[in-house]
């Protein structure tokens, strides 16, 4: 099962079922994707998962569902449901048999890889992307980790760092080690400050609400 996937199909796949859907990137969101699998008509069940689980998707008796870790912050959640989207669309009938088991990466590394590269491009597709980075002066191979957090705060996405420190390494925008033991969060509000609902008279406004 560790066929490579067909990459470039995975993304055109994306990006019809973003037209099919109206998904614009800026105002993809977790209502967004409810919608989504409401009309797919497949249910979302929050479960209490080790964190070395985000999402499995399965289908019984021709009723799909996904268990979703209920911790997961928004971002990586949002990701994990899109990536179940691919299952969904493309692996169904293999899970529904027992061919394959959802989330077993080692076992189905192609799929996997391939559910990721179908998300990516659904939430953020590469067009997109690329044009913000030129947009913001962002060099091949000279992409800093100040480029990073001034592209978060740009594109418009609702991605984490983890997904933009990939893309850009994988297209070549910056080295596989330039990035190692930058804190992302903590670098973002040294550069534009500390977000209000980090503030402690904020805090303190809240706990008296």
């Amino acid at each position: 099962m560790n066929q490579r996937p067909n990459y470039e199909a995975l993304k055109e796949l994306a990006r019809k079922k973003r037209t099919e859907y109206g998904v614009v990137t800026a105002s993809l969101n977790l209502i967004v994707v409810r919608k989504i699998y409401g009309a797919e008509r497949i249910r979302i069940d929050p479960w209490k998962f080790p964190s070395t689980i985000r999402a499995v998707y399965m289908c019984d008796d021709a009723d799909p569902s996904v268990a979703i870790n209920k911790a997961l912050p928004r971002e990586p959640k949002l990701f994990s449901l899109v990536h179940e989207l691919k299952h969904h669309y493309l692996d169904r009938q293999l899970i529904e048999n027992g061919e394959i088991r959802c989330g077993d990466y080692n076992a189905n590394q192609g799929i996997e890889i391939g559910a990721e590269v179908f998300a990516a491009e659904f939430i953020y597709p590469e067009e997109e992307f690329n044009s913000c980075v030129e947009r913001l002066g962002i060099e091949l191979t000279k992409c800093s980790a100040q480029d990073v957090v001034r592209l978060k705060r740009e594109c418009g996405a609702c991605v984490s760092y983890q997904f933009l420190r990939k893309r850009l390494i994988r297209l070549g925008f910056a080295t596989p080690d330039v990035f190692d033991g930058i804190q992302f969060q903590k670098l973002e509000e040294q550069m534009f400050g500390v977000p209000i609902y980090k503030q402690q008279w904020f805090k303190k406004r809240r706990k008296r609400a």
